[in-house]
């Protein structure tokens, strides 16, 4: 009898919830949020430094034509390179460039290198939308790791859109790989990045699972953007609260959209989290809870821990998009190198 009554209660409470949800969706509170005081001082003034994100103006002004886009592209770029070379300056990195299976890369030594890791490689994706941060702007993240890690560092300067959408980049990683791999061990390599970066290099590991290739020895996976849909909480919720990225709306889709081109959104040749996730190496993954793609991380750390991979999941109180890059120096940021450092020593 008792199980009966509680049977009937659950199916009350569930046809209530579902006429109270009907539409499918619910309105997020208009009250203002405030700058979390949960997180370092060095952090806190960071954050305060950064303008609050224009939603309204990322929906316009939005290039319309190739011309455009690589204005657009240039104007960006160039002051990207003189920060990354300031930053190769100030850690005292040595850089080298030169080519790889057709692609240019950039040898990153850094000022120390530790003795177990000489003989070691990290590879370096840098982010930027699919779009930015080509030529010596590739480097930015490869310098930071590199000098944590005290590990010599490869950057990729893959080809972006518009001149080259999907999968061109994700296909220039997998050539260099295969270079690479014929005169050292996969088991001495390991690779990632940020935000397209990130997203790129798991590209990069299903295909080379598809191609029945070695496979790096663990991936570093930050804030990635696999699913080029509109789903996920974060993508709403997080809008506006997002200082980096802003909203997914405007600027930023019409950038993926560039880089998508004639595929389909969905295609697990753009969106990785609709492709397989079978024999992939340890990952270590990063976010923040304003992070506009918080829910592609989380997504992918569970897909990823479905398919019985070693995962380490960082999820940073108050950052937006990446912060731990844009805010060198403060205890979070190098928290999470010192971390990833840690992670990536236990594999190589």
């Amino acid at each position: 009898m008792k199980k009966k009554i509680l049977v009937s209660l659950l199916a009350a409470y569930s046809v209530s919830t579902l006429a109270m949800t009907s539409d499918k969706q619910v309105m997020l509170s208009s009250n203002p949020v405030p700058l979390t005081t949960a997180v370092s001082e060095e952090f806190y003034q960071f954050s305060s430094s950064v303008p609050s994100p224009d939603v309204d103006a990322l929906q316009i002004n939005i290039p319309a034509t190739k011309s455009e886009w690589l204005q657009f592209v240039e104007s960006k770029d160039t002051a990207a390179q003189e920060r990354a070379l300031g930053l190769a300056e100030h850690l005292g990195t040595s850089i080298e460039k030169g080519v790889i299976a057709g692609v240019d890369v950039y040898w990153l030594t850094p000022k120390v290198v530790a003795p177990d890791m000489k003989d070691k490689l990290f590879i370096s994706v840098q982010g930027g939308a699919y779009m930015l941060n080509s030529g010596y702007a590739s480097i930015t993240e490869g310098l930071v790791i590199a000098t944590h890690l005290q590990v010599p560092v490869l950057a990729i300067d893959y080809g972006k859109a518009p001149n080259f959408p999907a999968p061109a980049g994700r296909n220039d990683i997998v050539n260099v790989w295969k270079e690479l791999i014929q005169e050292r061990s996969a088991e001495s390599m390991v690779m990632g990045g940020t935000s397209a970066g990130a997203t790129l290099s798991v590209l990069t590991v299903q295909e080379l699972n598809k191609q029945n290739i070695e496979i790096p020895a663990a991936l570093y996976i930050g804030t990635p953007s696999v699913d080029m849909t509109m789903t996920g909480d974060s993508r709403y919720i997080n809008e506006g609260l997002d200082h980096v990225l802003g909203s997914w709306r405007g600027l930023a889709e019409s950038m993926v959209e560039q880089y998508v081109g004639e595929l389909e959104l969905s295609d697990p040749l753009v969106s990785p989290i609709n492709g397989s996730f079978d024999n992939f190496p340890p990952s270590y993954l990063i976010t923040g809870t304003r992070d506009l793609l918080l829910s592609d991380t989380i997504r992918l750390d569970r897909e990823l821990k479905r398919a019985g991979v070693a995962t380490e999941l960082n999820v940073y109180e108050g950052q937006s998009h990446a912060d731990y890059l844009l805010g060198l120096g403060t205890p979070e940021s190098t928290e999470h190198y010192q971390a990833l450092s840690r992670f990536m020593r236990t594999y190589l």
